[in-house]
């Protein structure tokens, strides 16, 4: 309750305020505070006894529905009225599924995406991050003991980790950390509360999207698995304590390939990339190496060469117009009639392996990851590939750790 209205007045006042206002507002806040419980504990008895009837046939999302108080009481209480109407409204995915694992048990409750939906707008180097999504989870002890309110010391020694991931991107690396992320907890009748905040995820719809909650204050590599192959993201069954992991859903119309590119050039954090040795120039004598035994190799990555300096476009595998790492691999090798998924991690499965970049020859290809990047080898620690930012372009291969290497002729 003394959270509640302490930020409640935070929200409120402002400086300039006279002590005579602040009395005044606090008294009219303790009274709308006592007024929004008696019309909680109202509308969960009879909620109550309105699922009793059905829950011998009622699933979790009805359990969770009346237990739980929504996601817009929620938002009211840590954000304020215009994200509260936002989760009441038809734009909010209502979803109520309930996860156990280890010691608690969790709930997502609702998922909003959407620009300036709060009037406490999030600031990114100075400026507002108007494009955001919202999540509203509950986590509770599996014993029924209640959890401790904000305002209680023991509050301190409870640490979660809740983000929402992206699949094709590596989870240890892409998390609301890196995201402009943060969260508010409130706790009410023993259920801790919380309204979590990142950058709009709705770009990356097409992508199987998650929402994990654990123990600890950061990403566990140990309570998840990330197939680097097929980008799928998964519990780790054998983990013991809660990794809890929910599917988002979202509106693939939403889906905004050029832009999710673009952000994720931006973030900046995904390896150790050498910037210096991302562009390089081909000397006069260079030549890509002809052999006998690898005679389509070396003409593929010549052939490749010739589209150096056109853009790079998420998604696309056009030559000329724009496309991706995968696209441009992809479109090379089918101008000699071999077919290639549209994604690194398919085409890791591709051809056989090579041990080391010093035994890599002409036509080779290269991967990296975090982010799922692919090139192709053209001689001297030299690729060529499409890269954003930048567009189809010359690089050292050593620009990044190399994770893997494939010959597919």
């Amino acid at each position: 309750m003394n959270d509640k209205l302490d930020n409640a007045l935070r929200h409120a006042l402002t400086p300039g305020d006279e002590a005579d206002i602040r009395l005044n507002q606090k008294i009219l806040n303790q009274a709308e505070e006592k007024r929004k419980m008696a019309e909680r504990k109202n509308w969960r008895l009879t909620a109550a006894i309105a699922a009793g009837l059905v829950l011998c046939i009622s699933s979790v999302t009805v359990y969770a529905a009346w237990k739980y108080l929504p996601a817009s009481d929620v938002a009211a209480n840590v954000q304020g009225r215009n994200l509260a109407e936002a989760f009441a409204g038809e734009q909010a995915f209502v979803i109520n599924e309930v996860q156990s694992y280890g010691d608690y048990r969790v709930t997502l409750l609702s998922i909003i995406s959407g620009r300036m939906l709060s009037e406490y707008p999030h600031y990114h180097n100075g400026e507002i991050a108007a494009d955001r999504t919202y999540v509203v989870i509950a986590i509770e002890n599996g014993n029924g003991v209640p959890m401790p309110d904000t305002s209680d010391e023991s509050y301190g020694n409870l640490e979660f980790f809740a983000s929402p991931l992206i699949g094709d991107f590596n989870p240890a690396f892409y998390n609301i950390a890196g995201m402009s992320g943060n969260y508010t907890d409130m706790t009410e009748e023993g259920i801790l509360y919380r309204l979590l905040e990142c950058s709009n995820v709705e770009i990356f719809a097409d992508h199987d999207l998650y929402l994990c909650v654990s123990e600890g204050m950061f990403y566990d590599s140990e309570a998840y698995c990330y197939d680097e192959l097929t980008g799928k993201i998964s519990r780790n069954e054998n983990y013991e304590g809660m990794n809890a992991l929910f599917e988002l859903p979202m509106d693939i119309a939403k889906a905004d390939p050029q832009k999710a590119a673009e952000y994720m050039a931006e973030l900046g954090f995904e390896s150790d990339i050498l910037r210096e040795k991302l562009d390089a120039e081909l000397g006069e004598a260079f030549e890509v190496k002809v052999t006998e035994e690898n005679k389509m190799g070396a003409e593929a990555a010549e052939y490749a060469l010739q589209f150096v300096g056109n853009p790079y476009v998420w998604g696309e595998d056009s030559l000329t117009e724009g496309t991706d790492s995968s696209g441009f691999t992809k479109s090379v090798y089918a101008h000699f009639d071999i077919s290639l998924p549209h994604s690194s991690s398919g085409q890791r499965t591709s051809g056989m392996k090579v041990e080391t970049i010093e035994n890599a020859e002409p036509g080779d290809l290269v991967f990296y990851e975090t982010p799922a990047h692919v090139a192709i080898y053209i001689g001297d620690g030299l690729i060529v590939h499409a890269m954003p930012e930048m567009g189809i372009c010359i690089s050292e291969a050593d620009f990044d750790e190399i994770a893997e290497i494939r010959r597919v002729v």
